[in-house]
């Protein structure tokens, strides 16, 4: 299973796909419509445990995760202390720090 930690945005997603030893395999930006971008996660080619963080209209994005990865956790801005505390912040690393959190 490859764990994957998504950093949304409207118009594109920063994507880390990690394997199941939390090495990473490969980080993307997907830009597009979502639908696209959803069939791009659907091509990983293993199943998929998905993270993300909650933000306006997760939950349109959790119901087309849903159909395509085992497992999808929506994670609380609130709680991500370890992304918000963090002194190199951008999207590459929150979304490397998202999937961490799925593969640990």
């Amino acid at each position: 299973m490859w764990y994957v930690g998504i950093d949304c945005h409207q118009r594109s997603f920063q994507v880390c796909l990690l394997d199941e030893n939390g090495k990473g395999v490969k980080e993307a930006r997907l830009p597009g419509v979502l639908t696209k971008r959803i069939e791009t996660l659907r091509s990983a080619g293993r199943p998929l445990a998905a993270c993300f963080e909650a933000s306006c209209g997760h939950g349109h994005l959790y119901d087309h995760l849903a159909g395509i990865a085992q497992k999808v956790v929506v994670a609380h801005p609130g709680q991500l202390r370890l992304i918000f505390k963090s002194k190199r912040k951008n999207d590459r690393v929150d979304a490397r720090k998202l999937a961490l959190l799925e593969c640990h």
